[in-house]
């Protein structure tokens, strides 16, 4: 059978508990770009998630794809920057694949659709990997295999919230591979909640009297530093509400000990530093700000 050019990835669904029985294994989710490898006739691409030639990003993928034995495979899998912690370094990721080349990333491949000429994907999920294994097993850098966990998933996800990882994807075991949203992978997200001062307020671009941001601040080593901005997880009613009370508390000046130019935070009309709110995320950015942020609860006035 002719391998396809590009092949539409499986997207996990998002969900709040983790999958449990044994029909589930569960895999570590790594925080990267979606990636496929595909090898015509030797002929190495690395694809995107939406098709895009991305071979020249990623050089050290490439040449382990060239490694390989087998000339005729395609591979998915999540290309990565592996922090000195083993974590994903999704800021330095984003940093060097917007600039156009990451010398130093790597990927992580999760499952094996084509092979040989032969179409993989209607085969069970864990002969898939096991083949997937095995074709990896003689590399030494590049391209690692994603090892996957049986048992209970919501045990195997506090382990790795408390890593601080990610998350993990719970797969079907015999699941076969279908393009698209699939109920048969499920990714469950660790989560991290915090609270954060209220240093100023960018407004709704559609309605001037509500939120449409929330600019944040910590106390760190007794200075106020900036955190970020929040903009989503709440509703037009609260975000109306918000807008009001933090009108109020309005002063001309950033609170932070620090100065701070304005167009870091365009729009943002600060506030005294008396409103505490907790949020929710996923992480940080090299430089300290929230990474996915959502807004939980006004957490105390003072």
């Amino acid at each position: 059978m002719t391998m396809p050019t590009y092949i539409e990835p499986c997207l996990p669904k998002l969900v709040e508990l983790a999958p449990t029985g044994e029909r589930w294994i569960h895999e570590i989710k790594h925080d990267g770009y979606r990636l496929a490898v595909r090898i015509d006739a030797g002929d190495v691409r690395l694809l995107s998630r939406r098709g895009l030639n991305w071979t020249s990003r990623f050089p050290l993928v490439d040449q382990a794809a060239r490694e390989l034995r087998q000339k005729s495979v395609y591979i998915d899998g999540e290309v990565v920057i592996d922090g000195a912690d083993g974590i994903s370094d999704w800021p330095a990721l984003h940093a060097c694949a917007s600039a156009g080349r990451c010398p130093g990333a790597s990927l992580w491949a999760f499952d094996l659709l084509f092979l040989g000429g032969n179409d993989l994907r209607a085969l069970p999920l864990v002969e898939r990997k096991r083949m997937l294994a095995e074709i990896l097993a003689p590399l030494t850098g590049g391209i690692s295999y994603v090892e996957f966990l049986e048992g209970d998933g919501r045990t195997i996800f506090e382990h790795a919230c408390a890593l601080g990882l990610e998350g993990i994807v719970s797969k079907l075991r015999d699941s076969r591979y279908r393009s698209g949203k699939s109920d048969a992978w499920r990714k469950t997200k660790c989560e991290q909640r915090s609270k954060f001062v209220v240093a100023g307020f960018i407004p709704n671009s559609g309605n001037k009297r509500a939120v449409g941001a929330l600019v944040l601040a910590e106390l760190i080593g007794g200075e106020l530093k900036p955190a970020g901005k929040v903009g989503t997880g709440w509703t037009m009613k609260l975000a109306t509400e918000l807008a009001a009370a933090l009108e109020i508390i309005e002063q001309p000046e950033a609170p932070f000990t620090k100065p701070l130019l304005r167009k870091a935070f365009p729009g943002v009309r600060w506030v005294r530093p008396i409103v505490t709110v907790e949020v929710a995320y996923r992480g940080r950015t090299g430089d300290g700000l929230l990474r996915h942020p959502s807004f939980k609860a006004v957490a105390s006035v003072q």
